[in-house]
C-alpha cells in the first residue's frame, strides 16, 4: 500500500496543471439555443469585432463564456455611427445574461458588431 501511495505523489507531481481557458470566448449561432449554424472563438478584449456571415443581422444565439468579462452587441458595423433613438448596444451581456440563447425574446437578432471587456475586480 505504501508503494502505491510513494506512485500516486510520483504521477501527480509530473502531472500537468489544467490549462486555463483564454478570456474572450464567444458562442454565436444563427438559430436560438445554439443551434443552426455556430461558431465559437476567442475576442480580444477591449477591441471592436464585426459580425461576419453568417450571422451577420441574424445572430439568435449570443453567450460570452462563464470568464469575468462581458460583452456589448451593436446594431451597426465597427466605427460606424449610430442612427437609432433608441441607441446602438443593447448593454452588458454576460455569462448570467438570460436572453443569450434566444436574443430575439429582447428584439436583438440583427447583430452588426460587439466588443468585450474585463468586469472590474470590485464587480467579480
Amino acid at each position: 500500500m505504501k508503494s502505491f501511495a510513494v506512485l500516486l505523489a510520483a504521477v501527480l507531481a509530473v502531472a500537468s496543471p489544467i490549462q486555463k481557458r483564454d478570456v474572450g470566448g464567444v458562442l454565436i449561432c444563427s438559430g436560438a439555443n445554439a443551434t443552426g449554424t455556430c461558431e465559437h472563438n476567442v475576442y480580444k478584449i477591449d477591441s471592436c469585432n464585426n459580425i461576419t456571415t453568417p450571422f451577420n443581422g441574424s445572430t439568435l444565439t449570443f453567450a460570452p463564456d462563464g470568464e469575468a468579462f462581458f460583452c456589448y452587441p451593436y446594431a451597426m458595423k465597427c466605427g460606424g455611427i449610430c442612427t437609432s433613438p433608441e441607441g446602438c448596444t443593447l448593454g452588458a451581456v454576460d455569462f448570467s445574461y438570460p436572453h443569450k440563447f434566444n436574443m430575439s425574446e429582447v428584439s436583438w437578432s440583427n447583430i452588426k458588431s460587439f466588443s468585450c471587456h474585463l468586469k472590474s475586480s470590485a464587480s467579480v
